[in-house]
């Protein structure tokens, strides 16, 4: 058996093809919080354990993402802050803060995603769900991330954020070009993801420009009639907050709708169950979500010398959460490599926890369910033309393109 130390989490091309669950099995079992070394940074302790994720997640005084930002590498590391700026940057967006400011900030939007706003949009969305879906009964085979996965959640942010519907498709090829940067085929060159930043920072001044002459009462609306301390947010932070909220709210829940579709075709006797009763898709969606998080990882620093499990971590250090790790821990579920729609309780942790709890959990949810409720009453036999092509990344858990064969019900 390989030494531990041959395990590259950070090797895109390793997660390209699945998440290294026989790593991570290993490192959960053998050095749940190891030392990884780090060609292009100065090394993490990986964190596969559920516990040690929670524990992580729910001290941000401890582990800050302030500090070094959320995700692994350092942006001097990136290239991308070699003054500084862009680590500012990324402190001023909420997964990139600590608490008081985080809980002052996160209240600008939080209203917007509760249950109750949320049941609000029900309506509307299963509407649209039911249309998009409703479109696979014109033939037998169509690429399942453009067709359905990506247009659900693009049409329930834009809606939320007030964004026309002749601009949504361009965002989100903007936002997957910004937060897909790994893959070179999303991203060809150094400076698409510079690009597109900068051309979705364009659209949110013309958005805000748009919505200050003629407020429509959306999301935008109030970032722009937001205060946080009493005082508004300033240019910068809103144009900030718009970009997240975009990227946000499209991405994570396309690759869990991607991956749901892909899981169910590998586990046709659950995917007839659901078909059999919708009942209990809500089940099967949190076993999707356990299965395949849509995040690899988020990364927090330590801001004093302290402990994990029985390991001393120095202060700075940088600490990283691998949930596909901690969704798989069998001192937390029964049978952790077995897809099970009837799994209960189902702590995932794909959501985050604490703190960075995922802000558009109520809104993801309630996306999922309505999108697997409709699959399984519209098509049936589904069936892979090719495997699916996954995207070039460690952070995004994403499915670039599925094509699938299928019937009618």
């Amino acid at each position: 058996m390989s030494d531990l130390s041959d395990i590259d989490l950070t090797d895109a091309s390793v997660w390209e093809q699945a998440a290294p669950h026989e790593w991570l099995d290993r490192l959960r079992t053998e050095d749940p919080v190891h030392w990884h070394e780090e060609s292009d940074g100065r090394g993490f302790w990986a964190i596969t354990r559920h516990e040690d994720v929670r524990r992580v997640s729910t001290s941000p005084l401890e582990f800050s993402s302030y500090r070094g930002g959320p995700t692994r590498l350092d942006p001097i590391d990136q290239g991308l802050d070699p003054d500084g700026g862009g680590l500012e940057q990324v402190r001023m967006i909420i997964i990139g803060m600590d608490p008081p400011e985080h809980r002052d900030f996160r209240g600008v939007v939080a209203k917007a995603f509760t249950p109750k706003m949320i049941n609000r949009l029900n309506e509307s969305l299963h509407t649209e769900t039911a249309r998009v879906v409703g479109e696979l009964r014109e033939g037998n085979s169509c690429e399942f991330v453009t067709d359905v996965a990506a247009r659900i959640p693009m049409w329930s942010i834009s809606e939320l954020m007030g964004v026309p519907e002749a601009d949504r498709h361009r965002l989100y090829e903007l936002s997957h070009a910004l937060i897909d940067d790994q893959d070179p085929e999303v991203a060809p060159t150094p400076e698409t993801s510079s690009e597109s930043l900068a051309e979705i920072f364009g659209y949110a001044t013309e958005m805000a420009a748009r919505e200050r002459a003629n407020p429509s009462g959306s999301l935008t609306s109030d970032l722009l009639q937001a205060e946080v301390n009493g005082r508004k947010l300033d240019d910068m932070e809103y144009t900030l907050f718009f970009m997240f909220l975009i990227v946000a709210g499209n991405e994570t829940t396309r690759t869990a709708s991607s991956h749901g579709l892909h899981t169910l075709i590998q586990h046709p006797e659950a995917m007839a169950r659901l078909a059999a009763d919708p009942s209990l898709v809500p089940g099967a969606v949190e076993e999707i979500l356990r299965w395949e998080p849509p995040i690899h990882h988020f990364r927090r620093t330590a801001t004093r010398d302290t402990v994990i499990g029985e390991q001393a971590i120095a202060e700075g250090d940088k600490v990283i959460m691998w949930y596909a790790g901690s969704n798989r821990d069998p001192a937390v579920f029964e049978d952790p490599h077995t897809f099970n729609i009837d799994r209960t309780p189902n702590p995932q942790q794909s959501f985050g926890i604490g703190e960075h709890f995922c802000l558009g959990a109520n809104l993801a949810r309630l996306s999922l369910r309505l999108l697997f409720t409709e699959l399984v009453g519209t098509i049936e036999n589904v069936e892979l033309q090719a495997p699916p092509r996954r995207l070039h990344s460690n952070l995004i858990n994403g499915i670039k393109e599925m094509r699938i064969n299928y019937d009618v019900r």
